[in-house]
């Protein structure tokens, strides 16, 4: 007697059931583009033909990142640039310069609204899938009478911590300190973007059940009656080498160069460094961070974000960042990378020991899928310091 599998049975059904027509939504940040258009590549390689909607320069870069496919294409609406006051090509957070051009960026979202809309009321999908930064895509969901499912790039756990500090009768399933309280400000914005995410057909998560928690899947089902899907560790998708290391952004060293550096290696033996495409550092901070490196005696890969405008900086310049000599000194045991790296490629190489990170969720879904320890720090990650070059 053969015994079919509840597997079995699913794939069975999937293959039945007709393709569906999808459009993916990004907002307009390295962190939350990544994984939802990694999400989408996901859902064409199971047949269904999926759209991602987005903005001509984030386009430039998803091309080189996504692996082709036939079911994934993308569409593009144009980046209003003048309107927002922004120079062409600034049309993603991890490439403004200012706190100002963070807020036009900000600001573009809305505006993007009524290009996006019009698309998508031209040629009505299955289903949507936005993120929970674009309130707005509810009442385009519900107007077409479709499902919108939204993405909001946090772990489950966070979210119903963020659920729980909201309504205070709520008690999670463990006790939980914080040590400090978030900005109120933004607590209310978050608070007013989940209440809308609320009111979506269901939560997609970048993470695994195992390590969200289950207690923490069914408290939030229970106290919000929303369901969520976790789809993740979506780093995971196969991709090629070459499609790894453009994931996100272009890096700015080549595949060859870093596995060939990290190839040179012990096993464990590497402490690689990043904090993100966000934070911008102090440079009394960054020089700091140099000389706890330095002192360490550990080989490294540490990240610094590009500074823009300032590629050709002088040297005394350099140096108020950079001890005098780091760089030299250093040359054997470590590798300094200034502006975007292929981190899945590092952190799934042998000589990876540890990782001083940010805290961002796909860092840490990244590390814990490759199975490298973490040393964490998060920094405020929109400061812009005006007396830094950062």
């Amino acid at each position: 007697m053969v015994e079919i599998s509840e597997e079995d049975i699913q794939l069975n059904v999937m293959e039945k059931t007709m393709p569906l027509k999808l459009y993916f939504i990004h907002f307009l940040a390295a962190g939350h583009m990544i994984p939802l258009c990694d999400i989408a590549t996901l859902f064409a390689s199971r047949g269904h033909h999926v759209t991602i909607i987005t903005t001509p320069f984030n386009a430039l870069t998803l091309r080189k990142s996504l692996p082709s496919h036939p079911f994934l294409r993308l569409h593009t609406v144009q980046f209003p640039s003048l309107e927002v006051a922004l120079p062409d090509g600034i049309e993603n957070i991890s490439s403004v310069t200012d706190a100002d051009q963070l807020a036009n960026v900000f600001h573009a979202t809305t505006t993007l609204q009524t290009p996006i809309q019009n698309f998508v009321e031209e040629n009505p999908p299955d289903c949507i899938v936005a993120d929970f930064l674009f309130p707005w895509v509810d009442d385009l969901a519900k107007n077409l009478k479709i499902p919108r499912l939204a993405f909001n790039g946090f772990s489950l756990f966070t979210i119903c911590v963020l659920h729980s500090s909201h309504y205070s009768n709520s008690l999670l399933p463990h006790p939980i300190t914080l040590n400090a309280s978030p900005p109120k400000e933004l607590t209310q914005f978050l608070h007013k973007m989940l209440e809308t995410e609320l009111r979506s057909y269901g939560l997609i998560v970048n993470n695994f059940a195992e390590l969200d928690g289950e207690e923490y899947i069914r408290y939030y089902e229970k106290t919000t009656g929303h369901k969520a899907w976790h789809l993740g560790p979506v780093s995971l998708i196969s991709r090629t080498p070459e499609e790894k290391a453009e994931r996100g952004m272009k890096s700015v060293v080549s595949i060859h160069e870093c596995v060939s550096w990290l190839d040179s290696k012990a096993e464990n033996s590497v402490v690689y460094i990043c904090f993100g495409s966000l934070c911008h550092f102090p440079d009394k901070q960054l020089y700091e961070i140099a000389c706890g490196i330095e002192a360490s005696g550990h080989g490294f890969i540490w990240v610094v974000p590009e500074k823009k405008g300032k590629e050709k900086e002088r040297q005394e310049e350099k140096e108020k960042w950079m001890p005098e000599g780091f760089e030299e000194r250093n040359a054997e045991k470590g590798m300094v990378i200034r502006g975007w790296a292929p981190q899945l490629v590092i952190l799934n190489h042998r000589a990876i020991g540890a990782f001083l990170s940010h805290c961002g969720w796909n860092s840490i879904v990244e590390a814990v899928s490759g199975g490298v320890p973490m040393i964490t720090y998060c920094p405020n990650p929109f400061r812009f310091d005006r007396e830094s070059s950062y």
